[in-house]
């Protein structure tokens, strides 16, 4: 089975979890050596200890930043039932599950958008891919949202999962600590949307995506980047305008002054996830 870039993040978020949190019987910090060994005791699968590391730390690439190398199909298959296995429990299947509508639509518009006298302008997408978090409290909440661009197909659609979770406002002091379990114990809620991203001639990217259980629409359009068209380095800050419906101001001589604190309201600096 071919895993996309978002769910072997949700893999490497679970096994650093794991490396990060769990103690041997006299105390110490699980080494990679440790890690290896359990995922050979759980599933009979040996995964190298340097193999594991570079899966979840990445190695330093020759253009800067780092990449981080996949294991082979088989030691993939061995991280995958150790983290579900019911001893282990670091990620469900639902966590693992994912949501993809599909992509006629978003290519037609990136046709539309196509101006074939400026494509030099277009950021390549290798500089968008990766994971990005936005943490915000709204009313006594911490509201988490992961946001996951996948490398860009042949045509330039990137599709791009989210997942939103919601705590209790004082987790904000401890979120940094939790292991996955510990997450999942202590959120109320969390909620999976799927979709694509265009990245239009102006390097602007608009993001349609649908909630998981019911279709219902979310949008994103780019407010602001870090990112620079005369440098490798990839994107590491996105600011986006969420919106959904438009804003009802039944008459209100200060309908742009009303407008204006909804949206700055909807503006979400999201964050690369770095995997140090």
């Amino acid at each position: 089975m071919e895993f996309s870039d978002w769910q072997l993040n949700r893999l490497r978020d679970a096994l650093r979890a794991y490396h990060r949190y769990e103690r041997s019987h006299d105390g110490a910090y699980f080494t990679w050596n440790d890690v290896s060994e359990a995922i050979d005791e759980y599933t009979g699968v040996k995964v190298p200890p340097e193999r594991l590391r570079q899966f979840v730390e990445g190695v330093n690439s020759k253009t800067g930043g780092r990449k981080f190398p996949v294991p082979q199909k088989k030691s993939i298959a061995g991280i995958v039932e150790f983290v579900r296995h019911e001893d282990i429990n670091l990620l469900s299947d639902d966590e693992l599950e994912e949501f993809a509508p599909h992509r006629q639509a978003p290519l037609r518009l990136l046709d539309y958008l196509d101006q074939e006298f400026d494509t030099a302008r277009i950021v390549p997408s290798e500089k968008l891919e990766g994971a990005y978090q936005v943490r915000k409290t709204i009313e006594g909440e911490l509201m988490v949202r992961e946001l996951t661009l996948q490398l860009a197909s042949d045509e330039g659609l990137i599709q791009v999962v989210e997942t939103e979770e919601i705590y209790e406002e004082a987790a904000v002091a401890e979120f940094d600590e939790w292991s996955p379990q510990q997450r999942k114990e202590q959120r109320n809620s969390i909620i999976k949307h799927g979709g694509w991203a265009v990245l239009t001639p102006e390097d602007n990217l608009m993001f349609f995506m649908k909630k998981e259980h019911n279709g219902m629409n979310r949008y994103y359009f780019t407010m602001a980047t870090d990112l620079n068209h005369w440098s490798e380095e990839p994107m590491t800050q996105i600011v986006l305008l969420f919106h959904d419906f438009p804003l009802e101001i039944k008459g209100s001589h200060k309908a742009a002054m009303v407008a204006s604190d909804k949206f700055t309201k909807s503006i979400l600096g999201f964050r690369r996830l770095t995997h140090d």
